[in-house]
This record gives structure tokens, sequence and C-alpha cells, in this order.
């Protein structure tokens, strides 16, 4: 069975990341993307333009059809004597949640509804509305330690999480320098729209296993791209649970990743680049080119006055 969403959005890119959203996928997954519409500029920064238009595919398996049963069948089936059989299926192993799932969930229960910070709601929803969406509708939960905003922006929410939810990071940002002003002590501040931060976690963490894994059996250093603080404590989480790996923070600023490796040491980085200096050019130098003065060349005068094509001499015509 293949599913499919459409979604539009200012760019290709948040078009994708909103339909992948949607269908419950990461960009690890296996699918389709197609280009529906390529968006358009406006005039001027005022007329005309059309966002971007894009259809996401995905194959999954084909759910097995219920076989409906009449009641006069349910009842002749239930008045025969069966007789009693041993059940042959092997009890199936429960999931095991991941440290930072169990993290999360003991920390949204302690969270209880609020009114205390209804000005740093409204502060959003200005934010919201100034990116052009119609509707969003803010719910407020908080503890001693930590605020959560939880945003209802209809179904098309793409716009709001932004390209790898760089975008609500961004407003995530500038809420907690609203809701911390004034106050005594700090709170943590996270925004939420669509389970987004789940769907992400999710994410993160089968990333982070995978990698871990992968750096284990090849033996190599195996470089992530740039993450925010909060992600990159998620990675390190996951990566304690796989035997045989670790892992470690390296770069600065919004250059900063995080590089999973073999206990043992690993061979060498692999995947991003190392965009320190001192790694630029590993080219050998060549050495300055010395030309070789031949011994019976004749050699020139350095006297100003010679000239540049050595001494003419001038016959003169004999009377």
């Amino acid at each position: 069975m293949i599913k499919e969403c459409i979604k539009t959005a200012p760019t290709i890119e948040e078009a994708k990341q909103a339909a992948l959203l949607e269908l419950g996928l990461s960009e690890m997954d296996l699918y389709n993307v197609e280009v529906l519409k390529v968006p358009e500029k406006k005039i001027l920064g005022l007329f005309g333009g059309s966002p971007a238009e894009v259809k996401v595919t995905v194959e999954v398996a084909d759910e097995k059809p219920t076989e409906k049963v009449s009641p006069t069948e349910k009842s002749k089936t239930n008045n025969k004597e069966k007789p009693a059989q041993k059940s042959t299926k092997k009890p199936q192993p429960k999931e095991e949640k991941t440290k930072v799932e169990v993290v999360a969930e003991e920390r949204k229960e302690s969270l209880k509804p609020t009114d205390e910070y209804n000005s740093t709601a409204e502060y959003i929803k200005e934010i919201i509305f100034g990116l052009g969406m119609e509707k969003c509708d803010v719910k407020v939960f908080a503890d001693d330690e930590e605020i959560c905003f939880e945003l209802d922006c209809g179904d098309d929410y793409g716009l709001v999480i932004g390209r790898r939810g760089e975008t609500l990071d961004a407003i995530q940002y500038l809420a907690r320098m609203v809701a911390n002003k004034g106050i005594q002590g700090y709170k943590r501040v996270s925004i939420n729209v669509g389970n987004y931060r789940e769907k992400r976690v999710a994410v993160l963490v089968s990333l982070a296993k995978k990698t871990a894994i992968r750096a284990v059996k090849s033996g190599r250093n195996i470089a992530l791209e740039p993450m925010n603080p909060y992600e990159r404590r998620i990675i390190h989480t996951a990566v304690q649970e796989i035997n045989g790996a670790t892992s470690y923070s390296t770069g600065a600023d919004l250059d900063r990743r995080v590089i999973i490796a073999p206990e043992n040491g690993g061979k060498g980085n692999y995947g991003y680049k190392d965009r320190s200096r001192n790694n630029r050019d590993r080219r050998p130098k060549r050495e300055a080119y010395v030309p070789e003065i031949s011994e019976n060349r004749e050699k020139k005068s350095d006297y100003s006055g010679a000239s540049l094509y050595g001494k003419i001499e001038v016959k003169k015509d004999e009377e």
C-alpha cells in the first residue's frame, strides 16, 4: 500500500519536511519526493508569487482485512465444543523505552496547566501570525523548573517548524527571553507543535543507535551534522546504551557536532570534513624552481651603457 502527502510551503525543503512530519517519517527512511510546483518569487517583493508544492510517497505493508462474521455464525461457533489446544505462538518481547523517552514522559507528567505566562503566550501568537498563519491556539503548562507552550496551528504547521526545527528553535529562544524577564530564578522554556519534539527525539535516538552500531562494526569515528545542545544531549544518552560505543562533541558555536566512535579508538573521522585551518590544505609543498646555468653560456655585461643585442659593428665603405 502506498501512502502520500501533499504539502505547500514557501520553499521546497519546508514543504518536504512538513510532509515527512505528517507521515511520521525521518530522513533516514525510504520515500519518494515529487516537486509538483516550484516556488515563484514576488515581483518587487509585493505582487504575485506562489509557494512550493511537494508530494511525498512511501510504501507501507498492507493491512489484513478483517472478516465480518454474522451474529448467527458467531453463536454457532460458540456453541461448538473446541478441544483445548496449546498455543504455539511465542510471546513477543515488549518494546523497552529508552532513557530519553522515560525522562521525557516523567517530565511531561509533572507539568500542570497555568495562566501565569499568558503574556508570553500572546507574544508567541504575534510571531506565528507574522509568519502568515491564520490560526494559533497556545496552551501553557509549567512546574518549578520548566515552562511548556503547546501550539495548535491546524494541519499545516510546517512553516512554524522550519528546516529541521530551526524556525521553532528561534521562536523558543525569543519566548525564553520574554518568560524569564522579571522573575526570580531561571526556568527552561520549550515550544511544541504537532508533537514535533517527541518525533524529533525518536528520530535522533534511532539515528544515534544505528550510527553507533555502524561505528563499532567499521572501527571508524563517524561525525554527525551540527546540532544544538539539547539534541546533542539526546545523542550522547542514546549512544550509552550501545555496547562498545562512545561519543563526544567537537567544534565551536554553530559548527559544534557529535562524534560517535568505538571505545577502543577509531581509525579517523568519517563523515563531515574537519573545517579547521590546520586541515584545509594537506597537499605537499613544492620546492622552489632553480634554473640551471650552463658554464659555456656567454655572460651578459652589467655595464649600464651596454647594448641590448651586444656590440654592433658598422662597416665603412672603402673610398
